[in-house]
């Protein structure tokens, strides 16, 4: 009896000691995420046509006024005779990326006519 009452409280003791404490998990709600820079690799000029320019401005929302952006568009046209490659890229501050925006449309018009000279 009393080997069974000293096995009884010895595995007692090693189950409750035993025991995982449950802590709890802190979590962080002030993530902060920035995109400073992006870069559209296109294979076509159908693909630098259809760029969707509510997106790109969508991307940089985030971001803070004074934080530097830059935009990069990059065209290789392996498939063509001459294998042109061609890349552009515009930056400025966030708080001037609706003329950022401008410019890069403006960029990227001058180089579709470019690419397209050397398509074939």
């Amino acid at each position: 009896m009393k080997k069974l009452l000293t096995l009884l409280l010895l595995t007692t003791s090693i189950i409750i000691c035993g025991q995982e404490e449950k802590t709890a998990v802190a979590s962080s709600k002030n993530i902060e995420a920035k995109v400073t820079s992006i870069k559209y690799s296109v294979n076509s000029i159908k693909d630098l046509e259809n760029i969707q320019w509510d997106d790109v401005q969508s991307i940089f929302e985030t971001n803070k006024p004074q934080e530097k952006i830059a935009i990069s568009f990059e065209v290789d046209l392996e498939a063509s005779k001459y294998k042109f490659k061609g890349s552009i890229t515009v930056s400025d501050q966030k708080i001037n990326i609706d003329s950022l925006i401008e410019s890069a449309k403006k960029k990227v018009k001058s180089l579709i006519k470019i690419s397209k000279k050397y398509k074939n």
